[in-house]
């Protein structure tokens, strides 16, 4: 099976009106019925000041990304805050042909960065069953926790979503982790990162899709940017019957 991965690696500013529609212009021009993956918090960034009011707007924005799904029949995949009883979480959506299909909220949260401070974490990890295979996502710091990569390799992923927010001081661990964890599960690989300064932070790029194999697909640093390659899932089967390292 034969389909197009894409991901939108974007530099935020703190207006949201203008943040969307760089993202929507890059939405419009990707191949029809695309696997797409947008940076986290990629319509507000980690704003803290305005959280509680960029966790009430994440509601409208998803709205927004349904209708667009539904329009170029795409899978979205990106993080936004989202309000709950327990509190504020940073929540991956899965948006396939105009539904929510899946959600997942972050579970390792970067204290550095203070976000154990203002979200609530997640508790789950789970696989998610597409017309494109089987997704799971791991959420920018959580790349670095093998234990929840391993878990995923037991669930038997086809794909790895990464959408981040990653430093740039750390930019070389993004890339270097991202080429292990396809070269570890044997599957497809997409990074989504924001890139220029935010708030006093400056991030890594360093978007990219990678094969089964490790090979680069399509790789950027910096720049607002789409980047396309094609996928094939018999790939995935290929490269798992070449080197056997299944867990039991």
């Amino acid at each position: 099976m034969r389909f197009n991965l894409a991901t939108i690696q974007l530099s935020l500013t703190d207006n949201v009106e203008l943040n969307y529609d760089k993202l929507a212009r890059f939405l419009d021009e990707l191949e029809e019925g695309s696997l797409v993956l947008l940076p986290e918090m990629f319509f507000c960034g980690f704003d803290y000041d305005r959280l509680e009011e960029f966790a009430l707007l994440s509601k409208y924005i998803i709205e927004k990304l349904k209708l667009t799904s539904r329009q170029k029949n795409l899978l979205i995949c990106g993080t936004v805050p989202e309000p709950t009883e327990e509190g504020i979480k940073n929540t991956a959506f899965l948006i396939e042909d105009g539904k929510v299909i899946g959600r997942r909220s972050k579970v390792k949260l970067f204290s550095p960065f203070e976000e154990d401070r203002h979200f609530v974490p997640g508790e789950e990890n789970p696989v998610f069953e597409t017309r494109f295979g089987r997704v799971g996502i791991l959420i920018c710091f959580e790349l670095r926790f093998t234990d929840m990569v391993l878990d995923l390799k037991k669930k038997g992923i086809d794909i790895l979503l990464i959408p981040a927010q990653w430093g740039y001081a750390r930019r070389e661990h993004l890339r270097v982790l991202s080429q292990a964890r396809a070269i570890e599960l044997q599957s497809y690989v997409v990074v989504s990162d924001t890139w220029g300064e935010f708030k006093g932070t400056k991030f890594a790029g360093q978007s990219g899709i990678y094969s089964p194999w490790g090979e680069v697909l399509e790789f950027s640093e910096t720049g607002d940017i789409y980047l396309e390659a094609e996928a094939d899932l018999s790939y995935v089967e290929e490269v798992r019957s070449a080197i056997p390292v299944d867990i039991k």
